[in-house]
């Protein structure tokens, strides 16, 4: 692995696997915006999260880790920190826009640095000792060959830690959001706009995330609860603005297209009421989430 790269155009992206084009063209193009956007909210919802999983499964100092779906980088910026200059840090992610944002933001960071790949279709020799995703590992049209790629990534005995989240009813804000907007616009048969395929509870049954890693090949394989208040917005007008731009809430606004946007202000006004009922006395709106902290061991062959 090389030092860091700090030019700025946007890079190429690697092979797509078969079935992922849509899911890795989205996150390279709507919702890559739309998280850019509202990304206060998404990732500082997740910094409880993260925190606990990197506390549950702490990467030695000195590690070579790989981070599966970086985003913008900031789980690569807290690990860097916890290899220390010894370690190494490569951020990889199926958008080509995430992984430029990444380098310009992490240029700092000489132990950093990056590839826009599809885990599905990547190649690594077996050379890390650490591999993290924050939510990264939950869009795969073909799960089970991309946790196979990060466990042939890792040396015998290397460890996976990854977040995803749990059924989509056992977190409240994400199912009311969508429940909500079931009020005024029904999934059409057929529809233009990219989604993001199996979408971000495809993991949610804990029976499914086991079988999947132990068909990767994985061993030691534990899954841990974790219950937490999910940051929604500072006020009921961030909520609303986040919880339509991401989510099934707003992949069902997307999908409708123009009949979806002329039904945005019922919708607003609907999910301001629901919402209220989790409004703090400061304005913040603040959910309840459910994710699986996950981890497992590349028992070698």
């Amino acid at each position: 692995m090389g030092g860091s790269v700090t030019e700025t155009m946007t890079p190429s992206p690697g092979e797509v696997a078969p079935g992922n084009e849509e899911a890795v063209r989205a996150w390279d193009t709507v919702l890559y915006e739309r998280w850019k956007t509202n990304r206060k909210v998404f990732v500082g919802a997740l910094d409880e999260a993260t925190a606990a999983l990197l506390d549950l499964y702490p990467p030695p100092a000195g590690s070579r880790v790989l981070d599966c779906g970086c985003g913008f980088g900031e789980s690569a910026r807290t690990i860097s920190g916890m290899v220390g200059d010894s370690g190494r840090v490569h951020a990889v992610d199926s958008s080509p826009h995430f992984i430029t944002d990444a380098r310009e933001e992490l240029s700092d960071l000489p132990n950093v640095d990056y590839e826009v790949a599809d885990v599905q279709t990547a190649q690594w020799e077996p050379a890390y000792d650490y591999a993290f995703s924050r939510m990264g590992t939950q869009f795969f049209a073909f799960p089970v060959p991309a946790m196979r790629a990060i466990r042939g990534a890792l040396v015998p005995g290397g460890r996976l830690a990854k977040i995803v989240w749990r059924r989509k009813a056992e977190s409240p804000f994400w199912a009311e959001t969508e429940n909500v907007v079931l009020e005024f616009l029904s999934r059409p048969e057929t529809y233009e706009a990219d989604t993001c395929g199996p979408g971000p509870f495809s993991m949610g049954n804990p029976e499914t995330t086991e079988g999947i890693l132990k068909s990767a090949g994985f061993t030691d394989i534990e899954l841990t609860q974790l219950d937490f208040d999910y940051f929604m917005g500072a006020d009921m007008d961030e909520a609303i603005e986040a919880l339509t731009a991401i989510g099934p809430g707003a992949e069902l606004i997307r999908l409708n297209a123009d009949y979806g946007e002329s039904k945005r202000p019922e919708i607003e006004e609907a999910l301001a009421k629901r919402y209220s009922e989790w409004e703090r006395p400061d304005g913040s709106i603040i959910g309840r989430a459910s994710v699986w902290l996950v981890g497992a061991v590349n028992p070698g062959d």
